[in-house]
């Protein structure tokens, strides 16, 4: 654990860093990047789609399953949790359907239609706000991953504010926002050859399915319903339930993997925000220039080596610096919108 001190009265008092949470971050946040980069040639190998495959079982389940397990201490004012997550949504989503426009041409732009994975931060939302609530109702973890299995029969709406995601991976959030640190660490204590059994295993089956590819790999964006992806009711069901399994399974073989003490790459556990929510636009560079490459050499050092500069990069503190000014001036308009509807407000009431 980190220790931070201060000075109090001649004493030093301590307060830790959990080391395993911000390993995990860091090796998640990477995957996302990797995820990413590796997205557009994946139909070329299915050896790397095996490995895009492998990733999205777990990265994003385990991402959250974190956010909720951070939530605890983060549970702030209706106010707090939008200057956080829906104003820095609101801000990238504008900005990435503006790339977009420049780059193509096309008008895509919607506020309720989160831009590539912009979608964290709109289901981020929803489960702190709404997380208050529905812990108070018995059994929520079981009822939520039955809610997860239904939810792929509806057609409509699909990544309309990315609701489907949102309730798909809700109990990955719930089972974070309950996990009390001891449990963590009894997951962490376990032998490391079971979390290597574990990932060897999961990654074979992930190469077996990218093979013979018994699912479309988008399946496992959870963003549309079973029939968008060609899915009877009933195999929807069981590929989505086997996803789950495959989902807490995995993630368990890489908590018990990873370092629960500090390493060299412990530092970019504190800016994995950052990374996630500017790292799109810099892969998106890297998309652009890779095909104008003709030496595969180069071009598969690129789409390898790339995601570890850009998230060795965005995880600089100076990116909390570019963040800061880019939201003081929008997080200051929001205050006197809000000052001046509650004046309203109470003048209302008053009449």
């Amino acid at each position: 654990m980190k220790k931070r001190g201060y000075m109090l009265k001649g004493y030093t008092y301590e307060c830790k860093r959990n080391y395993l949470i911000d390993n995990l971050k860091v090796i998640l946040i990477f995957l996302v990047v990797l995820g990413h980069t590796i997205e557009n040639y994946i139909n070329q190998n299915y050896i790397l789609r095996g490995i895009y495959v492998y990733i999205y079982i777990f990265h994003m389940p385990l991402f959250i399953y974190i956010s909720g397990y951070l939530s605890k201490k983060n549970l702030k004012s209706v106010n707090g949790i939008i200057k956080k997550l829906i104003l820095p949504y609101l801000f990238f989503n504008t900005m990435w359907y503006l790339c977009v426009y420049l780059v193509t041409g096309e008008n895509m732009f919607s506020i309720f239609y989160p831009g590539w994975t912009l979608w964290y931060l709109i289901s981020l939302f929803f489960w702190r706000i709404s997380v208050m609530y529905i812990t108070k109702i018995k059994f929520i973890i079981p009822i939520s991953f039955i809610v997860g299995l239904l939810i792929g029969l509806d057609k409509t709406g699909e990544n309309f504010l990315s609701l489907s995601r949102t309730i798909v991976f809700l109990p990955f959030f719930l089972m974070g926002y309950y996990t009390k640190e001891k449990f963590l660490n009894n997951i962490s204590s376990i032998k490391k050859s079971i979390g290597i059994i574990i990932m060897g295993v999961v990654l074979l089956i992930s190469m077996y399915i990218a093979k013979e590819q018994i699912v479309n790999y988008k399946f496992l964006y959870n963003s549309h319903g079973y029939s968008s992806n060609n899915l009877s009711i009933y195999n929807g069901i069981l590929f989505r339930f086997i996803l789950y399994i495959l989902s807490i399974i995995l993630s368990i073989g890489v908590i018990i993997l990873t370092p629960s003490r500090k390493v060299f790459y412990s530092k970019f556990g504190k800016n994995t925000m950052n990374v996630y929510l500017f790292h799109i636009y810099l892969v998106a560079i890297v998309l652009g220039i890779v095909p104008k490459w003709n030496i595969s050499f180069l071009h598969n050092l690129i789409v390898i080596t790339s995601p570890f500069f850009i998230m060795i990069l965005l995880s600089q503190n100076f990116m909390k610096v570019v963040y800061k000014y880019i939201f003081m001036p929008i997080n200051y308009i929001f205050d006197v919108i809000l000052r001046i509807i509650k004046n309203i407000y109470f003048k209302i009431i008053k009449i």
